[in-house]
């Protein structure tokens, strides 16, 4: 039987084993037999991260009916340059686009709209709920416009899933302003607090919020099922009066389901965490918060697998020490995501050698190093290779002065650590914006970084039959400033003032394979003679044996 005949459910097994998604596309689009039995695997989970994206994908899919039936995640995010909010066109054309895309999202039950303000259009609000019966999760986010009382997104009953991002324009607008007033959010709390009593999944994210008011209906809530709970720096642990325990305390208590939780110091005084009663948050797996918060944290919960360091851990003469002793308290750890900031010269190898020694069973590591470029590549990999579990490594650093290009970096890797499955380097400039949320998935490796970099590679590693590497498949991107960029930011006489449409940067992508052995093909038969390695010292000797008794054999009968 041909593999391009094979019924659906057995594509779908071998697409199991692909790791990368253009891999994937690829081998969709070699026949029409497998794009039909890939598609829902292909656009099930569809991301839109800019707004070319946006409009490109979104109208595909009003065309395609057939392929956006098969859609069950859908993320819009895009930023606007250079925009009032009150003439958010590219918003209001995106929105009219989602608007029409509506009823034939039939699978559709995750949506977020992520852009700097909200969806111009409210009804598309309307147009999910209406044609979209499974649509059980959903995101916002708050520009400089609010919805205002009668908004439809506030019509959603039963969700599961909410997601607000709270954005630059929000507080820039309303920094001077009584967030209580503001007559959306009684309607956005009665909402999830009220209509939507089986909550799972909860995300706020943004700068701390001006008055504590407006989130602290958030600390009373209770939903029996939830377990995630993902909160920035917005304000909720105000001053607590004496004996009397803090009411975000008292709502971690009250939800035992908690399996992921990501909080702040803003969002929570670590020294708060003492008054925890013990036993609580006894399915605890997954943090994410401060190092402070996990000094408290580890030494009770000792079933936690997932760390993320993402509040920036300042490099001083105790931090090697107190990390790793924080850390070698978690048994049970798997995956870990540290922030470190190196305002000086600092040997990072042995940083990195520590945090190998105390988590010997990590099988995803992700370190971001920032400001200053502490060690190179082949540092890194040396200083990891002793975690005999470890199959995806992400790294985001500041290049060094001596670092060799992207395709050396990522040989250097796969030579050094053979085990790894997947892998991820990314260059960023000193100035790197800190704190930043790097997502909730640990290693994550295919994808936009979603974050500046300078330049950027995804390698999936392949291998022979004994499991050894043997070459790459790389997908690596650069970002360069356009020439545009450089000349708004200077006054040219006689020229009206120009609003660039486009973002500041470029991105150049490029996608092929590494061969890690390439002397191993073009040196085959006598091309082994020239061979540095002990088979190639074996084919000289045997070369010059076969001479000599050549020679022995003319000389006898000659």
């Amino acid at each position: 039987m041909k593999f391009t005949s094979l019924p659906f459910d057995l594509v779908h097994e071998v697409a199991g084993y692909v790791d990368s998604k253009p891999d994937l596309l690829r081998l969709a689009l070699s026949s029409k037999h497998l794009f039909l039995g890939l598609c829902p695997i292909l656009y099930s989970d569809v991301q839109l991260v800019d707004l070319e994206q946006c409009y490109s994908t979104l109208t595909m899919l009003n065309h395609r009916p057939d392929i956006a039936r098969h859609v069950q995640k859908l993320l819009v995010r895009f930023s606007t340059a250079h925009r009032a909010p009150s003439v958010d066109h590219d918003g209001y054309r995106v929105s009219s686009l989602v608007h029409s895309l509506a009823h034939s999202l039939d699978a559709l039950h995750t949506f977020v709209w992520d852009a700097e303000e909200i969806p111009p259009r409210d009804d598309m609000w309307f147009a999910l709920r209406l044609s979209c019966p499974r649509l059980t999760t959903v995101g916002t986010s708050y520009g400089a416009q609010l919805p205002d009382s009668h908004s439809e997104l506030f019509q959603f009953k039963g969700l599961r899933g909410f997601t607000l991002n709270v954005k630059r324009g929000f507080y820039e607008r309303f920094a001077d302003t009584d967030l209580q007033e503001l007559q959306a959010e009684p309607r956005l709390w009665d909402m999830l607090i009220r209509q939507s009593l089986d909550l799972e999944e909860l995300h706020v994210s943004g700068a701390p919020f001006i008055s504590a008011q407006a989130v602290r209906p958030l600390c009373h809530a209770r939903w029996p099922k939830l377990h995630t709970l993902s909160l920035g720096d917005i304000l909720l642990d105000w001053d607590p009066r004496s004996g009397v325990k803090p009411p975000f305390i008292t709502f971690l208590e009250a939800h035992p389901r908690l399996r992921s939780l990501r909080t702040s110091r803003t969002a929570l005084n670590p020294a708060l965490l003492t008054s925890l009663t013990s036993g609580s948050l006894p399915e605890l797996t997954h943090f994410s918060g401060a190092i402070e918060h996990l000094q408290e944290l580890a030494p009770i919960h000792h079933q936690i697998t997932s760390v993320a360091l993402d509040e920036p851990l300042v490099i001083r003469d105790f931090a090697p020490s107190l990390l790793a002793s924080v850390l070698k308290g978690l048994k049970s750890l798997t995956e870990l995501r540290v922030c470190f900031v190196f305002e000086s010269a600092y040997e990072g190898g042995s940083l990195v050698r520590s945090i190998a020694h105390a988590c010997p069973g990590l099988t995803k590591l992700e370190i971001i190093c920032t400001r200053k470029s502490p060690f190179t590549i082949d540092t890194l990999a040396k200083a990891v290779r002793t975690l005999p579990r470890l199959q995806r490594l992400r790294v985001t650093l500041v290049r060094a002065q001596h670092e060799h290009s992207l395709p050396i970096c990522a040989a250097t890797i796969a030579h050094t650590l053979p085990r790894l499955h997947a892998f991820s380097i990314t260059f960023v400039s000193p100035d790197f914006p800190l704190p930043h949320h790097f997502g909730s998935e640990i290693g994550h490796i295919s994808g936009d970084p979603g974050h500046p970099y300078t330049e950027t590679g995804h390698y999936v590693v392949k291998t022979d039959q004994h499991g050894l590497p043997t070459s790459l498949a790389c997908t690596e991107q650069r970002s360069s400033r356009s020439l545009l960029s450089f000349l708004e930011s200077f006054p040219v006489p006689l020229l009206p003032t120009i609003s660039w449409r486009k973002a500041d940067r470029k991105v150049k992508r490029s996608s092929y394979t590494f061969d890690l052995h390439p002397s191993a093909k073009k040196r085959r038969g006598l091309g082994m003679i020239f061979e540095k390695s002990t088979a190639g010292e074996e084919t000289r000797v045997l070369a010059v044996l076969i001479s000599l008794t050549a020679l022995a054999l003319w000389g006898f009968f000659s």
